[in-house]
């Protein structure tokens, strides 16, 4: 069913248009803007794993197979939806390979998924005022420069307020599958609200030790590398293409992104997430006004290199990883 559900999504998109032109973009894809886009992606996945060791708790693994580790679960993000492959992966490989306790590791991830919607929040409204600022017709402006920045910093910091007092309010969210439990402790809902405890207690640690700014701007660097990242692979798959309409600029791709990776993670089947993830992109594109062919291009150029990309590094690290194991057995 998978298969299948890929294969006509896929179709759908691609009817009318030339595999060919998509292939030769490909192949043709500037050597520069590819290296430029592995050699960013590489510091984006650095700056994953050093956070993932802040968050961890003494003491504190090795920084090499946390890295590995990290660059493991991040190739397997949309293996199924809602980044529960991610999820797995990095418990049991922190588990089984860095000797760190399956409730570390699993609140550990879910802390970093909450500090990406932090910093994700501000740069999306922030581009998506960009972009009705460029919309609008000539002469006119719907918000200045100075204004968007401002608004994007107050928003920034009401998020991070947010992050702040995050473990106080998991720990209030823990009274209701407790409550359900009725005492016992063996039941889904005691597990659950223990489970929510480590995140509050993670939270509380992370507030006291006033790690939670160094964090903030940790996260929010890795958004703005994933972003240059992206845009230099975009800019290298339509370098030598030929088209009259302008290219996506990051802003477009900020708002683009964010819009595919809430498609991908409904839970629609379809193999790693193919032709979902292709289908958010340029539809995301098409209603900002790009034409449907490089937005094709785009999403299936993007998608394709992206993955093909992780998931070889993914195998090296497996590999690494496995050594590593050996060596401290």
């Amino acid at each position: 069913m998978p298969a299948i559900v890929s294969a006509l999504i896929v179709w759908l998109l691609m009817r009318g248009l030339s595999w060919q032109r998509l292939l030769d973009s490909i192949l043709s894809a500037s050597p520069m803007g590819l290296a430029l886009y592995g050699a960013i992606g590489l510091i984006a996945l650095w700056l994953r794993a050093i956070r993932f060791r802040l968050l961890l708790p003494e003491p504190k693994p090795a920084a090499g197979p946390v890295f590995l580790a990290t660059i493991i679960q991040n190739a397997l993000g949309d293996l199924v939806p809602a980044r529960l492959a991610s999820l797995g992966s990095f418990v049991w490989f922190m588990k089984h390979h860095v000797a760190v306790a399956v409730e570390s590791a699993a609140s550990t991830f879910i802390v970093s998924f909450v500090l990406d919607l932090v910093t994700l929040g501000p740069l999306l409204l922030v581009a998506v005022a960009v972009r009705l600022g460029s919309a609008a017709p000539p002469g006119m402006t719907l918000l200045a420069p100075k204004w968007i920045a401002i608004f994007g910093v107050i928003f920034f910091a009401v998020s991070a307020a947010t992050a702040w007092w995050l473990g106080p309010l998991t720990k209030v969210f823990a009274r209701l599958p407790r409550a359900l439990a009725h005492g016992r402790e063996d039941s889904i809902w005691e597990r659950a609200a223990a489970f929510l405890d480590r995140i509050a207690a993670t939270m509380e640690i992370i507030r006291r030790s006033g790690a939670l700014v160094r964090l903030l701007a940790v996260s929010l660097a890795i958004r703005l590398a994933k972003y240059a990242a992206l845009f230099a692979l975009t800019e290298s798959l339509l370098a030598r293409a030929v088209y009259a309409a302008p290219h996506p600029d990051p802003w477009d791709l900020i708002i683009g992104v964010s819009a595919t990776e809430l498609v991908a993670s409904l839970p629609i089947p379809a193999i790693g997430q193919f032709g979902v993830w292709e289908g958010g992109m340029v539809g995301a594109l098409v209603m900002m006004g790009f034409p449907r062919e490089p937005a094709t291009l785009v999403a299936f150029g993007v998608h394709g290199i992206t993955t093909a990309f992780e998931y070889l590094l993914a195998v090296l690290a497996l590999g690494g990883l496995l050594v590593l194991s050996r060596k401290r057995n």
